[in-house]
């Protein structure tokens, strides 16, 4: 799992059966420091996260099964918002430099 913060959405009309009714997110993964990463991932949201918001991130299996939990293998995504963050508390003193 990753912590990201969501900048934005993206619109497919056209994709696969089973990505029907999926909402699908950009996502900025986030390092300890809460300074962004330098790639972007794309993630179904069935939680409702909007742009701006944290929220945490799984892939492969766990994030199928965090979608359609009784038939994960089913699901043609590789990640998936499983959590929207209301608070992080880390103590700094213990992050790497």
């Amino acid at each position: 799992m990753f912590l990201a913060k969501v900048v934005g959405s993206v619109w497919a009309t056209k994709k696969t059966d089973n990505l029907n009714n999926l909402k699908f997110l950009v996502v900025h993964p986030l390092n300890l420091k809460k300074d962004p990463l330098t790639d972007v991932v794309i993630v179904a949201d069935v939680l409702g996260a909007g742009v701006g918001e944290t929220v945490i991130c799984a892939y492969g299996h766990a994030a199928r099964k965090a979608i359609l939990p009784d038939n994960p293998a089913s699901l043609s995504i590789e990640a998936a918002v499983v959590a929207i963050v209301d608070k992080i508390d880390l103590d700094s003193s213990k992050i790497a430099e």
